[in-house]
């Protein structure tokens, strides 16, 4: 307790001095800097002599720490006797022993008294710990201390650009060199273009083009190299940097959270079931099979694990009882005995799926890129059919109260809606040698080098509601987006595209929804190397920082909510409107951002994904998805060639 009223203590006290007005003053701005320049290269080796000093040490006087507790004494042992991992190997996220190693460097991180003692320990770690440790530590720590958590982590794919890149990228950006390009320019795949022609222009917070942009950047040469043109039918949706960044920061945001809770865990099962509908969105738009799904490659930890738990789940909801941990045996009908069953047989985040041993490295066994393996939705389908089918079984159901009454979904307008290709430019910068960054010792970030991509993106669209009702009513709206195929429903997936709280009242109510407004999603964001040099022209008071300047890390690519569209023949599928009866129990939390602490944003007590959280056989026959209060619509969805 005395460490979680310090912390706040701090926490309070940087709100205040950082966030008057949302303007970063230069205390943020130095830290900030910090961060961006500890993180440059952090593949390799740190040649920035100004913080290899800082961090000759590590801070070990325990007065210096809040709590000094068993994980940062074992972390110091390890490192004393040389047990640390080296950097040259691979570091493997479920492997108990890596993780315990990143646990101990977090909480040196974390319970560090003051900005300087966390200076000094970040400096050392960045010298003498595994770089993917040092940067999952240093993630943690701005994640859950709320006195750091306005700090701006770059993009994953910007640390890492070597995990998210083809092959020929990468090795032609290693072997870049840019005092050579600048002799023979025009000779290599490289070549520099001018600031406007930086893709895409629009980003969040309207910076690019702007007088303090050209300001920022009027020292950097922006360069660019063109993509290799080989793809396969879902590699838009699977190799998107944005979807696989995006599922790395949602278990990053959930991993350590203080307190956890039933509501966090339904959080992220839901999340994994929106993942899986919008890739088997894909497969159906790709005339590939989706209903079941099948593995290319098997992890056999995994199979054994999944086969465990559905055996498991099987014994409970045969004998309505269940084994815990600790040896007791529990009825799953009495009380609420069901969620202490859920809490036993469901973990929610990757730490609690350790092993012992170490693994063979595998994309499916790297947070970073997990989702870029089809086999991933095979073991969450599998997953997800036991979770479904336990919660079908015990929790109790009273979601026919809330359909309401009175009310008739008289019909839907819908925009046409279009995808196409986008071309957009990536920070590869961190490819690239360290050396080039530095001059007479000093660092400097004279161009950066960007990756031009083609990416999935659809115009914007609306929807028009045409509702009747007969009293006034607080109503909520879910809009989900699914196959064309009708009756039998139980194996097609369904999407939520929207999802709002309005007032209906007597008569003949409008509403209009614009793809825009939809919550729980993200747009672009500046690049890394455009975030440090507006920290140095901020720096140099030419500037108002805003502590807004990027994207929260958690929310869903907006651009992503829709598959792809048919190039000749549209693709056919359906929208699905329900209204529910609201019931007074909405609340808003911070998991946008990454932050669980306080629980997760909900409308009401049914549960996220209603009512598909349970398995519906036919369309037109439970009582959820069938009724005044539903509407289903055919769209077609068109693919543009720019």
């Amino acid at each position: 307790m005395r460490l979680c009223v310090f912390l706040s203590l701090l926490a309070l006290n940087l709100h205040l001095e950082v966030l008057a007005n949302g303007i970063a003053n230069r205390y943020f701005l130095e830290k900030q800097r910090f961060l961006l320049e500890i993180l440059h290269h952090v593949h390799e080796p740190l040649m920035n002599e100004q913080w290899r000093l800082l961090g000759k040490q590590l801070v070990t006087d325990k007065e210096q720490y809040v709590v000094y507790n068993e994980h940062m004494t074992r972390f110091y042992e390890d490192f004393n006797l040389g047990k640390l991992l080296h950097r040259n190997v691979r570091y493997n996220t479920i492997y108990a022993d890596h993780y315990r190693q990143m646990l101990g460097l977090y909480h040196f991180f974390y319970n560090a008294r003051d900005w300087y003692t966390l200076w000094q320990n970040i400096s050392w770690a960045r010298v003498h710990v595994h770089p993917v440790i040092f940067v999952q530590a240093l993630t943690q720590l701005i994640l859950k201390r709320e006195d750091y958590q306005a700090l701006i982590m770059p993009k994953i794919y910007e640390l890492w650009p070597e995990s998210y890149h083809d092959d020929v990228t990468v090795r032609n950006a290693r072997n870049f060199n840019f005092a050579n390009w600048i002799r023979y320019v025009n000779v290599t795949d490289v070549e520099e273009i001018h600031p406007q022609k930086l893709e895409p222009f629009d980003v969040e917070g309207d910076l690019r083009g702007t007088i303090e942009w050209f300001q920022a950047m009027a020292e950097v040469n922006i360069l660019r190299i063109n993509q290799q043109k080989s793809r396969n039918k879902l590699e838009h949706l699977l190799e998107d940097i944005d979807w696989q960044s995006y599922w790395y920061n949602v278990n990053m945001g959930v991993v350590l959270t203080a307190k956890s809770s039933d509501q966090l865990r339904e959080w992220c099962y839901y999340q994994l079931s929106q993942i899986l509908a919008r890739y088997k969105l894909e497969r159906y738009g790709q005339k590939l099979a989706y209903k079941r799904l099948t593995q290319n490659q098997k992890a056999q930890f995994i199979i054994k694990k999944i086969s465990e738990l559905e055996a498991k789940v099987g014994d409970a909801i045969s004998f309505r009882s269940i084994q815990l941990t600790n040896g007791s045996r529990i009825n799953l009908k009495e009380n609420n005995n069901w969620l202490i069953g859920l809490e036993e047989l469901f973990p929610y985040d990757w730490t609690q799926l350790a092993v012992e041993k170490a693994v063979q490295p595998n994309i499916l066994l790297d947070i970073r890129t997990i989702v870029r393996s089809e086999d991933f939705y095979y073991y969450a389908e599998r997953l997800l059919d036991s979770y479904r089918w336990y919660r079908q079984v015990f929790q109790p159901n009273n979601q026919k109260t809330f359909i309401p009454s009175d009310l008739r979904i008289d019909d839907v307008q819908i925009s046409p809606l279009i995808t196409y290709d986008q071309p957009v430019d990536v920070d590869i910068s961190n490819i690239l040698s360290a050396k080039h960054f530095y001059l007479v010792g000093q660092f400097v970030w004279p161009f950066t080098l960007q990756h031009r991509q083609s990416r999935l993106q659809h115009k914007d669209f609306s929807y028009n509601l045409l509702i009747s009702s007969n009293k006034t009513q607080s109503t909520i709206f879910r809009v989900f987006l699914t196959t064309s195929e009708r009756g039998n429903i139980q194996r097609e997936p369904f999407y939520q595209l929207d999802s709002f709280l309005t007032v209906i009242y007597p008569g003949l109510n409008r509403i209009t929804r614009e793809s825009k407004e939809f919550k729980g999603l993200a747009g672009d964001h500046i690049s890394y190397t455009e975030l440090y040099h507006f920290v140095k022209l901020a720096e140099r008071e030419e500037f108002d920082f805003p502590l807004n300047i990027s994207t929260p890390n958690c929310g869903f690519p907006r651009r992503l909510i829709l598959p792809r569209g048919g190039s000749g023949n549209p693709l056919k599928l359906r929208i699905l409107i329900v209204a529910t009866v609201y019931d007074f129990r909405a609340r808003q939390e911070n998991e946008l951002n990454c932050d669980f602490s306080k629980g997760v944003s909900r409308w009401d007590e049914l549960p996220l994904g209603y009512p598909f959280e349970r398995f519906l056989e036919d369309d037109a026959l439970a009582a959820e998805i069938f009724g005044d209060h539903v509407y289903w619509k055919d769209v077609d969805i068109l693919h543009e060639n720019h």
